[in-house]
């Protein structure tokens, strides 16, 4: 069966040593990949990715943990990376109230201009969103909707997420649904719409159970898809079919086995 991984962040040194072996499993297994930018040399790096290998997209954005050094330049060059035809998103962007690596005033103006490159673009969106979920849906509903994105490994209530369906996204779910603790997000994967539900990895983060311990990669997405299958009282290969072509749409990409070879 067909899957799409969502969010990986393959340029990362955690791949370093076997970053072929990694990608060639996904595709082997008929996985498609998005590899998720976070700063300027990310997005790059994510672009030279996706030239190489055909399974493989990017994306290009710049993380709220870097929006301290985000100047007018770095905005500037991060508009002429979305021109790249791998490009698929802007993304990862949003606000991290966790960690606070970057004064917040400053995440919600890097925030806002982010939204207006992608929309310049039309490009869809990868928001990250950490312990900030008011800010997040007031910047949303202030710049106005609707929106093309998707909440990325999404954690919070099924409330947040009906608010954000309504402003157009979907939601990301990945490893975390599998952790035998977190009744929370499988009761949020429950009563969602499936067509508003992607999966994803998130990798190298967020390994799923059984391999939880373990560096997370792209081919452990099914994984994410059989533990919502499993919670839904569904097939994995319908949840597989519906959260693929969720992903087709949102991103406009397509399924493996449909792939360009001229592309």
């Amino acid at each position: 069966m067909d899957l799409i991984d969502t969010h990986a962040h393959l340029d990362m040194a955690a791949y370093n040593r076997d970053r072929a072996a990694v990608i060639t499993r996904a595709f082997t297994e008929r996985i498609t990949i998005i590899t998720v930018g976070i700063d300027i040399d990310s997005s790059r790096a994510t672009i030279a990715l996706a030239k190489k290998y055909r399974h493989l997209y990017a994306t290009v954005g710049i993380h709220p943990h870097y929006a301290a050094a985000a100047d007018g330049d770095a905005l500037v060059q991060l508009e002429k990376l979305t021109h790249a035809k791998e490009v698929v998103a802007l993304g990862e962007i949003g606000l991290d109230y966790y960690r606070d690596l970057s004064p917040r005033n400053l995440q919600r103006d890097l925030f806002c201009k982010q939204i207006k490159i992608a929309r310049k673009e039309n490009l869809p969106l990868i928001i990250h969103n950490r312990n900030s979920d008011h800010d997040l849906l007031a910047i949303l509903r202030d710049i106005g909707g609707p929106f093309r994105g998707v909440a990325h490994s999404f954690s919070g209530t099924i409330d947040f997420a009906r608010h954000l369906f309504d402003l157009g996204f979907y939601i990301g779910i990945s490893g975390p649904v599998t952790f035998p603790k977190n009744k929370a997000l499988r009761a949020v994967v429950s009563e969602s719409p499936l067509e508003r539900l992607i999966v994803e990895t998130d990798a190298p983060y967020l390994t799923p159970v059984p391999f939880r311990s373990q560096r997370n990669e792209p081919s452990y997405v099914r994984y994410v898809a059989k533990e919502i299958a499993r919670v839904r009282g569904e097939s994995v290969e319908e949840i597989a079919k519906q959260t693929t072509a969720n992903a087709r749409t949102l991103f406009n990409v397509s399924q493996l086995a449909e792939k360009d070879d001229k592309r």
